[in-house]
């Protein structure tokens, strides 16, 4: 099938997915509730968008991906965290307890399907790669899977926002597996977005013909934020790590590390932003609050449309940036040597922004 009948195919599916768990989502309490802390929606919004995700997923992964023990793998684990995500959506669960699941899952990975960190290439300045011990390469791995997951989760605070970061990264880094020949993974980078498409639909569309019940809003949820998060850093170690097994059997990487620190900035960069600054003021950094950009940039005096505008066209530039760098051949510790420099810039930017508004 064309690229073209794929992408329908799942996005057909993932649409249908969404109409049909929408009855059942008030049901079973699968609702995001506004409250007075963090959530000012009107309404109980159905938390499916993840759900319906998985289902186009599954079926584009089932119908289109060459089973091996690594898309096996990938398929146990991202069922693994969707289960959590529901009942996180469901009963609130305590953030140990995602933590404990998501490492669980990020051993799992690396026990099934052999794949981990380890390669990490130039990025250093060193004049040859640096490779990293087993043992430090499954830690190391571990720490990128939480990472990945949570960075994702903490962005998904404005409708679309999410949506359109991760769509980013997906097409980002489909560009780069097709540049490379890698035809599986570019499968799957474009199955995963066919599958996100419907629910930014909804999650955009939804309530703007409330009255003719044309469309019903809905929320990723927990459940989609996290399988986002994860199945962005499969992705990454896929593009960027040698490996003899798994979906693309392909001695050469699609994409260094360094490259891939890029194609995740916002997201990341938002995150370790926001941890360090809850540590310096005392705070867990697993406790929420209201310190990440969207949050900034709608205190400063945004709308939410232009707020999702600013951010995603960051999130874009910065991908675009790597993809540039990459592209033209860039040495890989200068590739990451701009990426610190971004990030400092955009901490000090941010910050000056917090300031106007103490």
């Amino acid at each position: 099938m064309s690229f073209a009948g794929i992408f329908l195919l799942v996005f057909f599916i993932s649409a249908l997915s969404i109409l049909l768990l929408t009855p059942f989502a008030v049901k079973f309490g699968l609702v995001d509730m506004p409250n007075a802390e963090r959530k000012f929606h009107k309404g109980d919004i159905p938390l499916i968008g993840g759900v319906s995700m998985y289902a186009g997923l599954v079926m584009g992964i089932s119908l289109f991906i060459t089973p091996n023990s690594s898309s096996l793998t990938y398929l146990v684990c991202s069922s693994i965290i969707v289960a959590l995500g529901v009942a996180d959506d469901v009963k609130d669960l305590s953030p140990r307890l995602r933590l404990f699941v998501q490492t669980v899952v990020a051993a799992l990975m690396c026990a099934g399907s052999g794949m981990y960190i380890h390669h990490l290439g130039t990025m250093f300045g060193t004049s040859s790669a640096v490779d990293l011990v087993e043992a430090l390469g499954y830690l190391v791995t571990m720490l990128a899977v939480l990472a990945a997951i949570n960075a994702f989760n903490m962005i998904d605070g404005i409708d679309g926002l999410l949506g359109i970061s991760s769509l980013v990264t997906f097409v980002s880094m489909g560009i780069l597996f097709y540049q490379n020949d890698d035809m599986t993974n570019m499968k799957l980078t474009l199955i995963l977005s066919g599958a996100l498409v419907p629910y930014l639909i909804a999650n955009l569309a939804g309530g703007v013909q409330e009255k003719e019940k044309r469309i019903s809003k809905i929320f990723m949820g927990d459940t989609g934020s996290m399988l986002i998060g994860f199945t962005v850093v499969w992705l990454l170690i896929q593009g960027t790590q040698p490996t003899s097994e798994g979906l693309t059997n392909n001695e050469k990487v699609s994409f260094s590390a360094a490259t891939a620190l890029w194609l995740i900035a916002f997201p990341l960069m938002d995150m370790a932003r926001v941890i360090v600054d809850r540590a310096l003021r005392g705070h867990s950094p697993l406790k929420a609050d209201r310190t990440h950009l969207h949050h900034i940039v709608l205190q400063c005096g945004d709308t939410k449309q232009a707020a999702l505008l600013k951010i995603s066209t960051l999130s874009a530039f910065f991908a675009v940036t790597g993809i540039a760098m990459h592209v033209s051949g860039f040495q890989e510790v200068t590739i990451f040597l701009t990426f610190l420099a971004a990030f400092a810039l955009y901490t000090v930017r941010v910050r000056h922004l917090q300031k106007k508004l103490a």
